[in-house]
């Protein structure tokens, strides 16, 4: 299925899944925050460095499979397969997007 997300959501899960031609500062604020399995990563340079690690720890794809807004954020469904423990997953991604950047991203 493919959904027709906002451009800062697409993305982001184009630069999640690995697709080559989008950049961090296409998709996070300079001072974007991450949330992920319980940790958090504030600014690009932390974020990027969270994304590198978990591509070579996980090699996952992210399918979104829903979107909506909801109390000012968008919230994405996907289904989430690599070479983790339970692949795949479903798993929720909250994004507080403002100036077409993502300023705020909640994974679980």
């Amino acid at each position: 299925m493919t959904l027709d997300l906002p451009l800062p959501l697409s993305r982001y899960f184009a630069l999640s899944n690995g697709e080559p031609g989008v950049r961090i500062e296409d998709c996070f604020a300079v001072d974007a925050t991450v949330h992920d399995e319980r940790q958090d990563h504030r600014g690009v340079a932390a974020i990027a460095a969270w994304m590198a690690q978990a591509r070579a720890r996980y090699q996952h794809r992210t399918e979104p499979l829903q979107w909506e807004r909801r109390d000012g954020q968008d919230v994405v469904t996907s289904r989430v397969s690599g070479t983790f423990p339970g692949s795949p997953v479903v798993l929720t991604h909250r994004f507080v997007v403002a100036d077409a950047r993502i300023s705020g991203l909640k994974i679980g």
